[in-house]
């Protein structure tokens, strides 16, 4: 019998909410010790990801965190039989237990922020030229060194500027926040890219801070997505594929494309 994987979770009672997984098969807690993994049977192995199977999965994890502590799995998670999921659940136990402790009460948020780049980038340029940094040159060596140092001071004062309002944002978040990930400029246009893990008591505050970084740069495009299970907060001792992280926020863009994205624009 082959057992689709789709969280570990912080109990070892059965699951009293009737959930439908992959196959519509229903899902059901496998116990070890106090903690659990959430299950369904499968018979096919999946062969290529499709959008519905990751908005199944993700549907699920989303049903069991309204009662458990989840720690979710990686998509298309399949293991052989319950004997090799349980042999798996004693090797990472301890991983498991301290993970579903941190996290406990936990969500994670995402937030990106697209901002004009090009028009800011006109606006430097037109800044550094009103300065007189920029000098047109006679030969064209000249021309091709200054053409050099105009990119550097464009480039620089880019930085700069993100730099600023990134650390701006952070601030209103980070307040509400017990762990962050954030990137600055990771394109050009993508200024913000953010997860945030939340205590449930805080989401309230952290959905308003979010709404002051909206309002205060209105020409600005925003996505805020979640609330999501901590997919980008699990840490295991050894490495693993089986958790989530990086890769699986990934693979669940598709999901969140889908999420119905509250006071936000979609990107």
């Amino acid at each position: 019998m082959k057992l689709y994987l789709y969280s570990i979770i912080n109990s070892s009672n059965q699951i009293k909410e009737e959930i439908y997984g992959l196959e519509g098969s229903s899902v059901y807690n496998i116990p070890y010790c106090d903690i659990g993994a959430a299950v369904s049977e499968i018979n096919q192995p999946i062969q290529e990801v499709t959008e519905g199977d990751v908005l199944e999965h993700e549907a699920v994890v989303e049903k069991l965190i309204a009662d458990f502590t989840v720690l979710p799995v990686r998509f298309q998670t399949v293991i052989n039989g319950k004997d090799n999921l349980l042999s798996m659940m004693q090797s990472y136990y301890k991983d498991f237990k301290d993970n579903l402790k941190r996290l406990h009460n936990n969500l994670e948020f995402g937030i990106k922020v697209i901002w004009p780049a090009e028009k800011i980038k006109k606006n430097i340029i037109k800044t550094l030229k009103n300065k007189e940094y920029i000098d047109s040159g006679d030969s064209p060596a000249k021309r091709f060194m200054n053409g050099k140092l105009e990119k550097y001071k464009i480039d620089k004062e880019l930085e700069t500027q993100a730099d600023k309002l990134t650390k701006a944002m952070d601030i209103f978040l980070s307040k509400f926040a017990a762990e962050k990930k954030l990137e600055k400029l990771k394109t050009e246009d993508l200024l913000f890219d953010a997860v945030y893990l939340v205590e449930k008591s805080q989401e309230s505050n952290f959905r308003v801070a979010f709404e002051h970084i909206k309002s205060a740069r209105p020409d600005f495009k925003y996505l805020f997505s979640g609330p999501w299970p901590a997919y980008n907060f699990v840490v295991l001792s050894k490495q693993s594929s089986l958790l989530g992280g990086s890769n699986q926020a990934n693979v669940f863009d598709t999901a969140t494309k889908y999420q119905a994205l509250v006071g936000a624009e979609s990107i």
